[in-house]
């Protein structure tokens, strides 16, 4: 019973005024134990106004229908007669108003002449009274200050704002609605915010749900009766940090109208004097008649206490008595864990507020607040829990307000949300306050015109007006008075009652920067005298400036998407591709190259690559800038000019001619080859004939190969490259340039004295060419059956490498035949031994360039073999224009792999045998008969497509897969032979598909070029069957 009464007497504390509630007939609804002593007939359900006479029903009904058609507070002083004795009520009527209906509280409060003490001291005291209340002094000094000078100028609410922060107990004033007009700092800090930010403010939005209703009343009640108000800590607390045993007191400011202007209140520490008269202040109907659903627990968590709207809530009959009732016969376990969670943590004695769906009530949310009851001993005793029904709009307003603290709270972004009316800050994120570098209680303190300049402002009031805003940038003011320029989102939102605007701001200020450098660098590259081309990593021109353009001859839009390579002449395209695209190098590579314009002319230029890396480190770009070759041209003596452009040879032009002169040749051989093949029984004839083709065959691509060569070398730069030499590792190559030959002339080609470690510095390229010339001149001149090719040093500074067609030494018919060819009388020669012009002029020309010389190596007084001496240091005549390019370790171990790719190429065989009836087979080939021949000699594959140009091949390569693929070098169209190689590669599902290379016209070292650069293989024109089967064998034969 101690427990029950205890929690009756921490209820009625708040009850104690006399009152009574009625409807808007004049029905009573409620009313408590304080209004008998006035009206002992009162009772629930009677006519409030049955209990007067007829001279006070006329007031009272006057009073009461101002109050409801005007849904106002209204008050009238009354005398009433109470045991014999008439006293004086200044009787309220204040509406209350539910979502569907309005109900009335009358209030009962003597005037000033009957007030005893006792009444005084309990709730509602008169004005004049406060400082019978007062403990401290100081506040009934500044009271005094208050009265006298509000309104407040400025300079008198700084005096009172200095007093009020001294005093160690709260201290406010507000007007009617709420608003803080004046805070002082000790009531600022309990609430956890700054005096400047609660000014201007609502208390309401700092006051805990389940106490707006009621706070709301308070503010009405002073307002409408001038009266004062004293409220317990212990039922009524007002803020997080209020201790028990504090007061708090509420007063008006009136002005002469006795109107409300402005309500002050106050704390101070009390002790209670007064005993509760009766144990059952609490009157159980009045809890029963409440019109919110309520609800009162012990500490074992049962029933005392439901009103009949919990009831109603419930789904239970209004006349269902749920006191002593377990708690869990009622609420779902969910609910149930909830409270118990709550009540259960010691630490936690502030009430708790959440928002609860009730599944086993058709999905019913309610607000619930939960506050424990503690007797004066401090020790738990029960607990009061309200529940708040939610309507949709309710819901869907919290829903949003959740979203968007989640939206601020998650997303990486800046974002605060300001309220539109005044465009104060309502929320930020951590993202914005790092962006702004303020702490979080300064930035909500602030407004939106805080982040902008002055001369801004203007600007930003314009915009806020507009139905639509533009994103930026906008300059916005950083803490530090910096400046950064953001882009702004702006989103129409509802957030907490409020109409407001969601920014997302995304700072720009380095994007801008970056702009302008941009910019910069365009104007640079736009209007610089060099000549600047990005490609892709595999060489694919992105895009070049207009420079470019002007030199080369193609304009920007025919440059975009073209193979760097195409512009360059196609002796330097596998070196572009070795020392740039296909280098792996990180770093900067210079060049020279020819470039060719569309009219074919050349130009040379120094070429400046610099590759671009990806966050990955990785090549993406590379920069390319070509800085051209002014030729200076002798104009002091014409003469000779003349002289050595006559006698110049263009060597490019002979090359394109050759070609162009091979591929009919090639046609007519392949057919005469088809036609031999095609007799079953050839008679003498016609095998003397087919001889006669083959060797003349034979003769005219050595005489084409001769005199492209030696038109290179007779151009005015020679350029070399000199490396180290081991004699042995070149026979193959030597054995190979003159196995043809060897072949038409039945001779042997054998070696004599060659040492394994004999080894030189030179040109590697021109001196197999020279030595493969050395011993064909001896197989043409010799009438024996083998030539012996032997090398020694002569000294430490000379090797030798010399000829004989006998094992005891050179015949004498061998040594004239030498003598007569390293003579200059070329038609004595031509016409003895059959050589043309242009291979002794190579011949010559290579000897010259390497420094050899002629030499007999004697015996015994006699000539056994004769030879040329080449100097073991690498040596150029002084005569020579030239131009050295040095073997770099990577293209040397590139070399190094080029003789293992005949022997194991570079895609990965798949058949155990040769089966050309299961092969599909590419020829890209621009020459029809070339196609035709192709078709003729391989008409046993699969199939076979052709295609005069990489162009018109995609769409066969996009809708079919071949088994291998020969591609001619010199195609239709904008793309070679190496450029289609590379776009092939790239493709899906076309890596590891075998791709040879064809040309009619070869030069020495071609195989392997070709092969360096990426193809599987390499076959000369004309395609002939056995050569193309033994290619196919090597690439798909396991």
């Amino acid at each position: 019973m101690d427990e029950l009464q205890n929690i009756k007497t921490g209820v009625s504390k708040s009850l104690e005024m006399p009152c009574i509630i009625i409807d808007k007939s004049g029905r009573i609804i409620a009313l408590n134990r304080e209004v008998k002593k006035i009206i002992p007939g009162a009772l629930p359900q009677l006519n409030f106004f049955d209990m007067f006479d007829e001279q006070i029903l006329l007031t009272l009904q006057r009073i009461f229908i101002d109050a409801r058609k005007y849904e106002i507070a209204v008050k009238e002083v009354i005398g009433l007669k109470l045991e014999n004795e008439v006293k004086n009520y200044e009787i309220t009527f204040s509406p209350l108003k539910s979502e569907n209906n309005i109900y009335f509280i009358v209030c009962f409060s003597a005037t000033i002449d009957s007030k005893t003490e006792q009444e005084t001291q309990k709730f509602i005291i008169a004005t004049n009274e406060i400082e019978k209340l007062i403990t401290d002094k100081r506040i009934l000094s500044i009271i005094d200050k208050i009265k006298l000078t509000y309104p407040f100028t400025f300079i008198e609410k700084a005096k009172l704002q200095k007093e009020i922060n001294d005093l160690n107990q709260y201290f406010w004033i507000k007007d009617p609605n709420g608003k803080f007009i004046l805070v002082n700092d000790y009531y600022a800090k309990a609430l956890g915010f700054t005096v400047n930010q609660l000014e201007g403010k609502n208390e309401l939005d700092y006051l805990p749900k389940y106490l707006i209703t009621l706070y709301k009343t308070v503010n009405l009640y002073i307002s409408e009766t001038s009266n004062s108000l004293i409220l317990d800590s212990t039922s009524s607390p007002i803020t997080v940090n209020l201790k028990k045993g504090i007061q708090i007191i509420q007063f008006p400011i009136c002005d002469l109208d006795n109107k409300t202007v402005a309500i002050i209140g106050f704390s101070q520490e009390y002790t209670p004097t007064l005993q509760i008269e009766s144990k059952e202040e609490l009157n159980k109907n009045f809890i029963k008649e409440l019109q919110i659903p309520v609800l009162f627990i012990d500490k074992d968590d049962k029933i005392i206490f439901a009103s009949h709207e919990l009831l109603k809530l419930l789904l239970l009959p209004s006349h269902v008595d749920i006191s002593k009732s377990e708690l869990s016969k009622y609420f779902e376990k969910g609910f149930i864990k909830k409270i118990n969670d709550y009540i259960s943590d010691n630490t936690n004695k502030e009430p708790l507020s959440f928002t609860y769906t009730f599944e086993e009530k058709g999905n019913l949310t309610l607000e619930v607040n939960i506050a424990k009851i503690y007797d004066d001993n401090n020790e738990y005793i029960g607990s009061r829990i309200v529940f708040t029904p939610k309507n949709e709009l309710q819901i869907v307003n919290e829903s949003k307000a959740k979203l968007y603290d989640s939206l601020l709270n998650s997303l990486p972004e800046a974002m605060f949300i300001y309220d539109l009316e005044n465009l104060k800050f309502l929320e930020v994120n951590e993202s914005a306050l790092k962006l702004y570098g303020y702490k979080r209680s300064d930035f909500l303190n602030m407004d939106l015109t805080d982040l902008y300049a002055p001369e801004d402002i203007q600007t930003l009031i314009q915009s806020s007006d507009s139905k639509t805003v533009s994103p930026g940038p906008w300059r916005h003011k950083k803490s530090d008075g910096s400046s950064i320029l953001v882009e702004l989102t702006r989103t129409s939102v509802e957030y907490k009652g409020k109409k407001a605007h969601l920014n997302i701001v995304k700072n720009v200020s380095e994007q801008v920067e970056e702009k302008k450098r941009n910019q910069l660098l365009q104007s640079v590259y736009d209007h610089t005298s060099d000549l600047i081309i990005i490609t892709d990593k595999d060489g694919f021109i992105q895009t070049a400036n207009e420079q470019v353009s002007r030199k080369i001859g193609y304009s920007r839009k025919d440059l975009e998407s073209r193979p760097f390579i195409s512009l360059v002449s196609d002796d330097d395209r596998a070196k572009v591709n070795k020392n740039i695209f296909h280098s792996g190098l990180l770093k900067t590579t210079s060049l020279e190259l020819e470039f060719k314009k569309p009219s074919g002319t050349l130009f040379k230029s120094i070429v400046i690559a610099t590759p671009i890396k990806d966050y990955n480190g990785e090549i993406e770009n590379y920069s390319i800038i070509l800085k051209p070759v002014e030729e200076k041209t002798d104009t002091g003596d014409i003469k000779k000019l003349e002289d050595e452009s006559a006698e110049k040879i263009d060597a490019p032009f002979l090359s394109h001619m050759f070609h162009e002169l091979l591929t009919p040749i090639n046609v007519i051989l392949g057919f005469a080859q088809e036609l031999w093949e095609s007799i079953e029984t050839p008679t003498d004839e016609q095998k003397e004939a087919v001889d006669i083709i083959k060797e003349n065959q034979k003769l005219l691509l050595q005489i084409m190969d001769n005199a492209v060569e030696y038109s290179t070398l007779q151009q005015k730069v020679v350029k070399f490259k000199p490396e180290l030499i081991k004699f042995v590792d070149i026979l193959n190559s030597v054995k190979e340039n003159t196995h043809k030959l060897c072949e038409s002339k039945k001779i042997e080609l054998e070696y004599g004295k060659i040492s394994s470690s004999l080894t030189l510095e030179s040109d590697k390229q021109k001196f197999i060419s020279l030595i493969s010339l050395f011993v064909k001149i001896a197989i043409q001149i010799t009438k024996e059956n083998s030539v012996y090719l032997s090398a020694f040093n002569l000294d430490e500074n000379t090797i030798v490498v010399s000829i004989k067609d006998n094992k005891n030494g050179i015949t004498p018919y061998l040594l004239k035949g030498f003598n007569d060819v390293f003579s200059d009388e070329e038609s004595v020669i031509r016409r003895n031994y059959g050589f043309s012009r242009f291979s002794l002029r190579l011949t010559n020309r290579l000897i010259e360039l390497l420094s050899a010389k002629k030499y007999v190596v004697m015996k015994e007084g006699e000539a056994v073999e004769f030879g040329l001496t080449f100097p073991v240091k690498f040596t150029i005549n002084e005569k020579t224009s030239y131009e050295l390019e040095s073997v770099k370790p990577e293209v040397t171990e590139t070399k190094t792999i080029i003789p293992e790719v005949k022997e194991k190429p570079q895609v990965k065989p798949k058949y155990q045998e040769l089966d050309l009836t299961q092969l599909s087979a590419l020829y890209l080939e621009d020459q029809v008969d070339s196609q035709i021949l192709f078709k003729s000699q391989m008409k046993d594959l699969k199939s076979i497509e052709f295609a005069p140009s990489f162009e018109l091949a995609l769409p066969l390569l996009k809708a079919k897969r071949f088994d291998f693929i020969i591609m001619d070098i010199n195609l239709q169209g904008e793309y070679n032979g190496l450029d289609a190689l590379r776009i092939i590669q790239k493709m899906p599902g076309h890596k590891d598909i075998p791709i040879i290379a064809s040309t009619a016209y070869t030069q020495p070292g071609a195989r392997e070029n070709f092969i360096a650069a990426g193809f599987s293989d390499f076959i000369p024109k004309p395609l002939l069957r056995e050569k193309i089967i033994e290619t196919l064998k090597r690439l798909l034969v396991k």
